[in-house]
């Protein structure tokens, strides 16, 4: 690559760890390039040859990318969760599509849908969803709409991540959501209700 007052050529990395770009990349990555270099080649350089490699993309879930899943809540709160029947494997199974289909906190999906991927009812869901929602894993936020608990997981980056998390904050939702997570925010709701 040419930088301004020396041309250099990086050998390309170990065969089979990056792949070269496809030529529908060549166009705009090389105006890029001119655009960025206009004027600021020395005199006596008049071409600069550049390579450009693409890496493929994260295999954890193919082409959709990955979400962060808290290790908090992986490392306690969901085997406490399992261990003492306070979730069932239905209803993890529902939260961890949930989890796989939520962008920027957000998952689309009717319950048949969730239903037809794991393999269960439809009017099974109903009550798995019901029963995540009164643990604040996830909150019904319209009709096939559910916001998932970013602090449980987050697909996007972290500054997009504390974002949502401070709007939700500022929406100071009575049942603690998203601070208050699993069978902590069913005994607060209980004894909030006894109280009245």
């Amino acid at each position: 690559m040419a930088r301004a007052g020396r041309v250099t050529e990086s050998r390309p990395p170990q065969q089979g760890v990056l792949q070269p770009a496809g030529p529908q990349n060549h166009r705009d990555l090389a105006a890029e390039i001119v655009r960025g270099y206009a004027g600021d080649l020395p005199s006596g350089v008049y071409e600069a040859r550049t390579r450009f490699y693409r890496r493929a993309a994260h295999e954890v879930l193919g082409s959709d990318g990955y979400a962060l899943l808290s290790r908090y809540f992986a490392r306690y709160v969901l085997p406490q969760a399992l261990l003492s029947g306070e979730m069932t494997r239905l209803q993890c199974a529902v939260l961890s599509n949930i989890v796989g289909r939520a962008e920027r906190g957000v998952c689309h999906a009717i319950q048949r849908e969730i239903a037809d991927e794991i393999g269960a009812t439809r009017s099974s869901v109903s009550p798995a969803l019901k029963h995540l929602a009164a643990r604040n894993y996830i909150r019904n936020i319209g009709r096939g709409a559910w916001q998932l608990n970013p602090l449980i997981a987050y697909k996007g980056n972290g500054d997009e991540q504390q974002a949502f998390l401070a709007e939700l904050r500022a929406l100071a939702l009575e049942n603690g959501f998203p601070d208050i997570v699993g069978s902590v925010a069913v005994r607060r709701e209980n004894k909030e209700s006894t109280a009245c």
